[in-house]
């Protein structure tokens, strides 16, 4: 294997490793999802009441108002394109660094293009997430709640209406934004070693055309200097 190339290595290095993190995007929404009935938690709503029908001092939600399912959608499409995209990559670029060579301009300036509307929408996806869960946070987290923590909520039946197996997903959640955050820094860099490949590969084109120019130059200058001593 020719290791030459040490940008293709880092590429391939961090598209493994974004490949690796995409799992823990969509594996855990995924997971949440199922567990609140298809019920998206990001930027829910709701109302603080004690239950009196059971004799267990847990106050319950009530009146909740479920987030879009667009919130958690977007999320689960990005964690499954990031991790096709970057298998994709991950077999293709190891293709260049078996064979010790690189991609042309044109791939890496589509690589380039590519990398820069992946990063936003990793930026935009994982900042959804983010914002969505520390509203919901917000509202676990109220006086009337009688709550600790929303971390220790996940272990207390308080959608006991809903039919919901809430256990863990304060831990779900956590996992979908380490995950989104580092696929976003993953995809950073990507872009930035794909704009430095497409300044090495224009350099380098930009390099050839001269050399090319000055040849022919100098090949006519030649000619021209035998056909006068003719």
């Amino acid at each position: 294997m020719g290791l030459g190339n040490t940008v293709v290595l880092a590429q391939v290095t961090t598209f493994l490793i974004s490949f690796i993190v995409s799992f823990f995007l969509f594996v855990p929404l995924s997971t949440n999802q199922r567990e609140f009935n298809g019920k998206c938690l990001l930027y829910a709503t709701g109302t603080w009441k004690s239950n009196n029908s059971v004799d267990d001092g847990v106050t319950q939600l009530k009146e909740i108002k479920w987030g879009p399912d667009s919130a958690c959608g977007f999320n689960i499409f990005m964690g499954v394109m990031v991790m096709l995209v970057s298998l994709f990559y991950v077999v293709w670029e190891s293709l260049f660094l078996c064979r010790d060579t690189d991609s042309s301009w044109l791939g890496s300036f589509i690589k380039a293009l590519l990398s820069i509307v992946m990063m936003l929408l990793l930026f935009t996806s994982s900042l959804t997430l983010s914002v969505g869960l520390n509203k919901w946070c917000r509202l676990i987290e109220r006086p009337e709640s009688q709550l600790i923590s929303c971390e220790t909520a996940q272990y207390i039946d308080f959608l006991q209406d809903y039919g919901i197996d809430q256990n863990n997903f304060y831990t779900e959640m956590q996992m979908a934004q380490f995950g989104g955050w580092c696929a976003f820094v993953c995809w950073v860099v990507i872009m930035a070693m794909a704009l430095v490949k497409v300044y090495m590969s224009h350099k380098q084109e930009a390099f050839m055309t001269s050399m090319n120019r000055e040849r022919q130059r100098l090949l006519q200058k030649v000619g021209h200097h035998s056909s006068s001593t003719i």
